[in-house]
Formats: C-alpha cells, structure tokens, sequence
C-alpha cells in the first residue's frame, strides 16, 4: 500500500540544491530565512495550497538541507496529498536530523497511527512525550493513549490519557476516554465528574452521548437519559453508539 515516488523525491532534491554564485548568509539571517519560509509554507499548507507551501519549504531547504521542522512540514505535506511514501521519507529525515524532536516525532506517529501501524506509532510518541519542555507534551499523550488502545495495553491507555488531563485539566478527548475507562471499572462517581468536565468544553458526539445515557440509568437519571437518548438518536441515529444503546433497551 505504501507508494514509492522515485521520481517526486528526485525533484525535491533536486530543488534543494542551492544556486552556485550566491554568497551563503550569515548564520543568524539563514535562521530567520528559514523561518520565515517555513511559517509561509506551514499557513498555505493550512489553507490547502499546496503548490506554494512547496515552494516556501523548498526555499528553506535551500538555506538549511538539514532543517527538522522544514523536513516534518514536508512529511505532512505529503502525507495529505497521499504522498505515503515521500511522507514517510521526510518524517524519517526530521528524526535522523533531530532525533530530540517532539514535533518530528509526534507527527510521524500519527502517520503511522493513521496508516493502523499502531505498535511504531507508540515507539514514536513515547519518545516525543519525553520532551519535557515540548507545549503539545498533553497532545502526545493523547494520542499515546488512542495508539495503546489500538494495540490492546488498557493500562498504559489509562496512565497515557491521565497524564494528558495531568498536563492540561481540559484535554478533552482524554477527560471522556478516562471517564468511559472508569465507567467500565465501576468508578461511577469520578466518570461522572470527568464527563461533566468533557461536556464543557466538547461538542456532542455518539460516544459522549452513550456515556450520558449509562451514567444516567446508574445515577437514576430519567430526564438525562431521555434527553442524550434523543440527541443520540436525532443527530447520530446511524452511528454504533446509537445500535448500542437500542440493543440495550
């Protein structure tokens, strides 16, 4: 499933090369060029331009080949045009360029999270959630914990998405997987607590919803149960969560 494209990685080496008779700059200004190119390729790679979020990460290579954060941009860049194997080639150079960096490491786990190689999407999180300085640290462990899910390991499930509510109290996908995991120990009184605290900050979704509902029938909630069961059934009525709940009635 993994594609090679040969001949895409030959015209962006190709592009790296830098024009001979041009004087290099100095240090400090070849920092802020490739910067300044990146932060221009990163916002058209927000707004699904492509081509010129190409351009702007080319030129920053030409500046800096070795650059970590103007590698992991291409890697997403590809990732999104379907590119998996160019993806993959970028997401790897960051590493080898930066083996320190949380960011690299972070957004290859989550093309191998994406692509079901679960057990190497772990290996990679692992190393980016030891960052300690790293802003996104509450992300990794978030996705640590989806990833662990994936392969079967509750346990390190439980501690991942923890550990994201530790480091920011308003994570919000980890506030309802640890809600939905006390639930399931019988915890009733602190999956509550941690439902509540998702639903303040969340959109509804199916899984929300579920919870609501059971946590309603164990506290003897009618009007709750009645309420998330109509949202349920009005706005995900062709969701498992919602084949779920009809089985359970």
């Amino acid at each position: 499933m993994i594609r090679l494209v040969t001949f895409s990685i030959c015209l962006l080496l190709s592009a790296c090369v830098t024009e001979s008779g041009i004087n290099e700059p100095p240090e400090g200004a070849a920092a802020e060029v490739v910067q300044r190119q990146l932060d221009l390729g990163i916002g058209y790679l927000r707004n699904g331009d492509y081509q010129r979020a190409k351009e702007k990460l080319n030129r920053a290579l030409q500046v800096d080949p070795k650059n970590a954060a103007v590698h992991a941009a291409f890697g997403l860049l590809f990732q999104l045009e379907g590119e998996d194997s160019l993806a993959e080639k970028y997401f790897s150079s960051a590493i080898r360029f930066d083996p320190e960096s949380a960011q690299a490491r972070n957004s290859y786990g989550a093309f191998l999270f994406s692509k079901k190689r679960y057990q190497e999407a772990v290996e990679q999180l692992l190393k980016a959630a030891e960052n300690r300085f790293y802003p996104n640290r509450p992300t990794v462990f978030e996705n640590l914990g989806v990833a662990y899910t994936q392969v079967g390991d509750k346990e390190n499930a439980e501690y991942a998405f923890s550990r994201a509510v530790q480091l920011n109290p308003e994570q919000s996908r980890s506030l309802l997987e640890l809600a939905v995991i006390r639930y399931d120990q019988s915890n009733y009184v602190e999956a509550r607590a941690l439902y509540s605290r998702h639903t303040k900050g969340s959109p509804k979704s199916p899984k929300t919803l579920l919870l609501c509902i059971r946590l309603a029938r164990v506290f003897k909630d009618a009007n709750e149960e009645a309420s998330c069961a109509e949202a349920l059934e009005g706005i995900f009525p062709a969701s498992l969560e919602y084949r779920e709940y009809k089985e359970s009635l």
